[in-house]
């Protein structure tokens, strides 16, 4: 099938994506590249060939392979947690950031762990009676905050 006239430069400056199928339009993504690949299959070519050529310029930009499965990180688990991984954790909780989007980054590039990862293994940490010994202000502090946010959750009428 003759390559788009943009198709040159298109690839000349592309990396290679990979789409990620859990969120929407990676989903869409995969699903066009699937319809497309049941035309062929179906009609043995495609019709509208400038069009295709356009799509398929695009879609060569994506890596349609499945992604190894992702490795633990050392934190992974709360009975994982180590003096280091403990002292990690608490670290970042005890700074003070200006935003939300910075907090997350530093845990991001720090720890290596998503946010939602990061506050789930903080919250059992907090628990831990070494964390309590590694950083007591901060976690009193953190404890204090859990308890004032299940008090207002408790309060809060239902829908």
């Amino acid at each position: 099938m003759p390559a788009h006239p943009a198709a040159a430069h298109h690839r000349r400056y592309a990396m290679t994506m990979r789409p990620d199928r859990t969120r929407p339009e990676g989903a869409a993504i995969v699903d066009l590249r699937d319809e497309l690949n049941c035309i062929v299959e179906r009609r043995g070519e495609l019709p509208g060939a400038d069009v295709v050529a356009a799509v398929e310029t695009w879609l060569e930009r994506f890596d349609f392979t499945e992604p190894e499965p992702p490795t633990a990180p050392a934190l992974a688990a709360p009975a994982a947690l180590t003096a280091l991984g403990l002292r990690y954790l608490l670290a970042v909780a005890a700074r003070n950031y200006a935003t939300r989007a910075a907090r997350d980054r530093a845990i991001r590039e720090e720890l290596g762990l998503s946010p939602t990862l990061y506050f789930l293994l903080l919250n059992a940490a907090i628990d831990q009676a070494d964390a309590l010994r590694l950083a007591p202000v901060t976690v009193n502090r953190l404890r204090r905050i859990r308890e004032a946010q299940r008090t207002a959750r408790e309060e809060r009428p239902a829908p």
